[in-house]
């Protein structure tokens, strides 16, 4: 897989340097609190990591370019790939501090796009908690739409979670990016 590269942004497959700040991350409680995925050990996450070149998986890390250098602030990725059906699964877990400044939008765009321009997918899914109100602006604005609620389907610090199910068309993304483009463009 290339890198994939904007002005800001460099994603790039996960190396085992980056594993364990990505580890970090993970840790954190605000980023632990809206994931769906149980805090894991350094044993664990290393393998994982040694487990990606097995799966059909697209696992990168995501780098702020900085007039230091680059710095890792997160994880995006396509997952359970299936060629077949033309379906992948998206996941993304960015730092605290580098939340709300639209690095997920540009990292979740770059991907979404090579994922429907290189890789011939058809759909994205993607999960999240009901009341993550960040993960429901960014899947709305990326062209995700809704297609379900589980109810009380994880348990999480100390009670049950609705978790948010959506869907993302090629079509339905290519559309919502025009469309974002157009308002950017007419200054809207």
């Amino acid at each position: 897989m290339r890198l994939l590269e904007s002005e800001r942004l460099m994603l790039k497959p996960i190396e085992e340097e980056d594993i364990y700040v990505l580890l970090e991350i993970r840790w954190d409680w605000d980023v632990m609190f809206f994931s769906l995925h149980e805090p894991i050990s350094r044993r664990e996450q290393l393998e994982w990591y040694r487990s990606l070149s097995s799966k059909k998986d697209l696992a990168l890390s995501v780098f702020l370019k900085t007039e230091q250098g680059l710095k890792l602030v997160g994880t995006i990725g396509l997952y359970d790939i299936n060629p077949r059906h033309q379906r992948a699964t998206f996941r993304m877990r960015l730092s605290k501090e580098s939340q709300g400044l639209g690095i997920g939008f540009e990292a979740g765009r770059m991907l979404m796009e090579y994922g429907f321009n290189v890789l011939n997918l058809r759909k994205i899914c993607g999960d999240q908690f009901a009341v993550n109100k960040a993960a429901v602006t960014f899947c709305r604005r990326m062209g995700f739409v809704e297609e379900g609620v589980l109810r009380k389907h994880f348990y999480q610090n100390g009670e049950f979670r609705d978790v948010s199910f959506v869907g993302l068309l090629k079509e339905d993304f290519f559309a919502a990016m025009g469309e974002l483009d157009k308002q950017q463009s007419t200054g809207e």
